[in-house]
């Protein structure tokens, strides 16, 4: 699939109907906890059970796909070959992106906090954009407030973007990994280099994939969530090895 940078037909993706047919019965936060909640996922084979993840879009229609500003080669794009190799990903990431852009950030961090509560493992943090990037100024603005809203629970709000060019001072209650080094924005510098030797004076190797030079199991590296390298605001900068 070539990029679309969000330009496809909606009535294209598979689901939709049923979703907005869920959406146009909800009340309140709780009704759409259930909803969002369906578009909630927990943790995967790097990040710890603790951390939902939420995709604002889907790698198809990242805003950065196959351009210079991602430092993933569009072939290697882990999101990308998903939704290539597994026919529900492309249209679930797609009704994602519906669903925020239809929901107030006060209404998704209400609904959220009825998901935790319903929980019964501990909530630490919210990624946003494992898939796709951040498109707008509006989707920072709409972020932030959510990590506001979220803070005074004890969870913590962060991501990664390479899209450079936006307004990431507006970004002042959630942390932000920079990915490309066009500008100087977010929090720290989140790369991928060639080797371990590359990796310069004063910055950090991701632990769980410095785990993983050294043999250790996936199940025991430090996952995000445990490792706070990526969540905190203060902190050196942070690299992988490309693979």
């Amino acid at each position: 699939m070539e990029p679309t940078y969000g330009d496809y037909d909606l009535t294209s993706i598979d689901g939709l109907d049923e979703l907005i047919a869920r959406m146009r019965v909800a009340d309140d936060a709780r009704d759409w906890s259930f909803i969002l909640g369906d578009y909630i996922s927990w943790g995967n084979n790097k990040i710890d059970k603790s951390v939902a993840i939420f995709n604002l879009n889907a790698a198809t229609d990242c805003p950065n796909a196959d351009t210079d500003r991602c430092q993933v080669p569009w072939e290697s794009c882990y999101a990308h070959k998903a939704e290539g190799m597994y026919p529900q990903v492309l249209p679930y990431r797609r009704r994602q992106e519906y669903l925020w852009d239809s929901l107030d950030p006060e209404t998704w961090a209400e609904a959220f906090l009825h998901i935790v509560d319903r929980k019964r493992t501990p909530v630490t943090a919210v990624r946003f954009s494992e898939a796709g990037d951040f498109r707008n100024d509006g989707d920072i603005v709409r972020v932030n407030r959510i990590a506001e809203l979220l803070k005074p629970h004890g969870i913590d709000v962060y991501t990664y973007s390479a899209t450079s060019y936006l307004s990431w001072e507006l970004a002042t209650h959630f942390t932000v990994n920079q990915s490309n080094d066009f500008t100087d924005y977010g929090d720290r510098l989140f790369s991928a280099v060639p080797t371990m030797e590359d990796i310069p004076d004063g910055a950090v190797m991701c632990p769980f994939e410095y785990a993983k030079t050294k043999g250790v199991k996936t199940d025991d590296r430090p996952k995000c969530g445990e490792c706070r390298l990526c969540i905190d605001e203060a902190g050196p900068d942070v690299y992988i090895t490309l693979h």
